[in-house]
């Protein structure tokens, strides 16, 4: 018998950088929609606090929380919880360096490699331990990373954090092909504009807020909900065709 449409209920899923913004949100989803949920942030105070909230706000919600830093011994730590768990059926990687907004001439090694470090190389290093656990296990398995439309456009004073954007849109494409023969399907969602923390700075000041919004042509800024909500579909079985697709949800803004 086929799952209802979209549903992710038992499946187990490692999200990795969700304890805050879209990260938290869709551990939430994920936790409504009855899948058994790891989160993991680099303060296991913030990861666990993050956890015991979404628990909170369902019954019979499971949700761990794990310590995990993607720039350090991200391969070790990510064995030992598979050695402690088992394999998870998703690994969702939303972990990410903030942008730095500089001109390329302006930009030191030290901002290079602390944004390349988090978006890209740990992606990577995130997506081979998995999968060579999987290949080894002969098991089929799924990942999502959650990139940015800055990955899929130029962006002024956004070189590094383009770039990692941009290398982590070709590494899934890459890795989809490499493992589709081994039932191991890799995507991303590029969000555009959400309203996050991390764009709070952006939301406080009324004339740039209006000149985002203005650019979107549905009219408004996501909510993380909105990112969350694509996030399970491309988790269930009901996107199990989908592979290598990198799915812009930015209400319209790089249809331009």
């Amino acid at each position: 018998m086929s799952k209802p449409f979209a549903s992710v209920a038992g499946e187990t899923i490692l999200v990795i950088g969700g304890a805050r913004g879209i990260g938290r949100a869709i551990c939430s989803r994920l936790a409504e929609q009855q899948a058994n949920v790891t989160l993991t942030a680099r303060n296991f105070e913030q990861a666990t606090k993050a956890a015991t909230e979404i628990r909170a706000c369902f019954d019979n919600a499971s949700v761990g929380a794990l310590q995990l830093d993607v720039t350090d011994n991200t391969a070790e730590n990510l064995d030992s919880w598979f050695d402690a768990n088992g394999l998870p059926d998703t690994v969702i990687y939303n972990a990410g360096a903030s942008p730095i907004y500089e001109r390329p001439e302006k930009t030191t090694d030290q901002n290079w490699d602390l944004i390349m470090n988090t978006n890209l190389r740990g992606a990577f290093i995130a997506a081979r331990t998995y999968a060579r656990r999987l290949l080894d296990a002969d098991k089929p398995g799924s990942m999502l990373f959650v990139t940015s439309i800055a990955g899929l456009v130029g962006s002024p004073r956004l070189g590094a954090y383009a770039a990692s954007k941009h290398g982590l849109t070709g590494l899934v494409k890459t890795l989809a092909m490499e493992w589709a023969g081994n039932h191991i399907r890799v995507n991303a969602i590029a969000p555009g504009w959400v309203r996050t923390d991390l764009t709070a700075g952006l939301q406080q000041n009324p004339v740039l807020e209006k000149r985002l919004i203005d650019d979107v042509p549905l009219g408004y800024l996501a909510q993380p909900e909105e990112i969350a909500d694509v996030a399970v579909f491309l988790c269930s079985d009901s996107a199990r065709y989908v592979t290598g697709a990198t799915w812009a949800v930015d209400g319209g803004l790089t249809c331009g």
